[in-house]
């Protein structure tokens, strides 16, 4: 940690650290669990998260907005942590570690019923609320129905314009058309986590103890939130799960919304891992964005297909091995033994990074050229002269997302099926 930030702290918090340890993985913004010892001999359990360099480091969304969320939810029935302090400077924040951890996994199916239970009354809690007493300045706050979703989808496009160097053509048709496609109803306005489910919120035995993580809280539509909780649940909750928030909210479950909101899950998601891969890495590295936001793509040409009711398939070149393909496996293999033989965390995992990286240059070895050079004669076919000009090409596939233009759309799709090549070795296998 640094210097500076660790003597901030420890003016904060009115006492010494102890214990520092950052928690393996992470995603835009680096955590600590930090254990600081007061002059009294008490000591407080607390959770520092700062930006260093991530994602959005410089933007709208940033630790400020997230320490507005978590004072404006204080003294709610939302359980939360209580927040300490926000860095001078607005990159970094404070909290108390509330008790519990955010794993899931190993739990016997009632104990995991009953987990989600709870989160889902803290869900409930939250979009009970009455979002215009709650102190939020700032927050965009809709006008119409379609604002709920399109405000939102604005701020994300304009992170994507100016954030990120070379953006993927799909990524910018989907977005066009999401916004032009919002959805004509809404209960209700609510406060929506953003990204909330598994993983972001923190449970002792079998009652959720605090929701956490708030950078894309925004004011929207409940169904975002849903959304946000099937991808993190890796598919829709339970029927009497469903059916409990819409007896304490009074909003029933729109599948149509939800679908909408998941297609806008996975945009989001893609521009969140551009960002990082144009800024060379983030709090994971630099290697595993390239690769999440290809899964990212598939998924969302996957979710676009769906909600177009467009589908297309492409003939992909072959992979073909060449003469240095055996000079890459025994690279690979080399790397796996390495990986294997290390005690360090941090460094097996920085190892095992390199491997994404030998595993591109290998396809793209095999089929890279075939690949670039059926994609521009698509290209050439689909949009003529203007395949060339990458500023012209990029206006042409926003007004073809606005307007759902079919033929683009089947173009982006054969391309991200070439492009999946490139990365069909890792896409392929089961989700770590």
């Amino acid at each position: 940690m640094d210097e500076q930030l660790e003597r901030w702290v420890e003016e904060v918090a009115g006492g010494t650290i102890i214990a520092s340890e950052r928690p393996p993985g992470g995603g835009s913004r680096e955590m600590y669990l930090l254990d600081v010892r007061r002059p009294d001999g008490d000591v407080v359990a607390l959770v520092l998260r700062c930006e260093a360099g991530s994602s959005f480091t410089g933007t709208e969304i940033c630790p400020a907005s997230e320490a507005m969320v978590y004072r404006a939810l204080e003294h709610t029935p939302v359980p939360v942590p209580r927040l300490i302090a926000l860095a001078p400077d607005d990159a970094a924040l404070l909290m108390e570690r509330v008790p519990g951890t955010a794993d899931l996994a190993g739990l016997d199916p009632d104990t995991h019923n009953a987990v989600m239970t709870s989160f889902i009354d803290a869900l409930a809690a939250l979009h009970e609320l009455d979002v215009d007493e709650l102190d939020l300045p700032g927050f965009a706050r809709p006008r119409s129905a379609e604002e709920h979703a399109r405000l939102d989808l604005e701020r994300w496009a304009g992170l994507a314009m100016t954030g990120v160097a070379e953006l993927d053509p799909l990524i910018s048709y989907s977005g066009a058309w999401l916004r032009a496609h919002a959805p004509t109803r809404v209960e209700r306005t609510v406060l929506v986590q953003g990204d909330t489910g598994p993983g972001n919120f923190v449970f002792r035995g079998d009652e959720v103890t605090g929701v956490v993580d708030w950078e894309f809280a925004h004011l929207g539509d409940p169904m975002d939130d849903w959304a946000w909780l099937d991808m993190r649940n890796r598919g829709p909750l339970p029927e009497a799960l469903r059916d409990r928030y819409s007896a304490r909210t009074g909003i029933a479950i729109d599948q149509d919304r939800v679908d909408y909101y998941r297609a806008a899950v996975d945009y989001r998601c893609a521009i969140t891992t551009s960002l990082a891969v144009s800024r060379g890495g983030g709090a994971r590295g630099w290697a595993p964005y390239l690769l999440v936001t290809e899964r990212y793509l598939h998924d969302l040409a996957g979710r676009m297909s769906g909600l177009l009711g467009v589908h297309e398939t492409a003939d992909v070149p072959e992979i073909v091995a060449t003469d240095r393909t055996p000079y890459f496996d025994s690279l690979l293999e080399g790397i796996r033994d390495a990986v294997r033989a290390l005690d360090d965390v941090a460094a097996r995992e920085q190892t095992r990074n390199l491997q994404i990286l030998v595993h591109y240059l290998r396809a793209h070895d095999q089929v890279g050229r075939d690949v670039e050079r059926s994609d521009l004669g698509d290209r050439v076919a689909t949009v003529g002269s203007a395949a060339a000009d990458p500023g012209l090409f990029g206006s042409l596939v926003e007004e073809a997302g606005t307007v759902g233009d079919e033929e683009m759309f089947r173009y982006l799709l054969r391309r991200a099926a070439r492009r999946r090549l490139l990365w069909a070795t890792l896409l392929e296998r089961p989700r770590r």
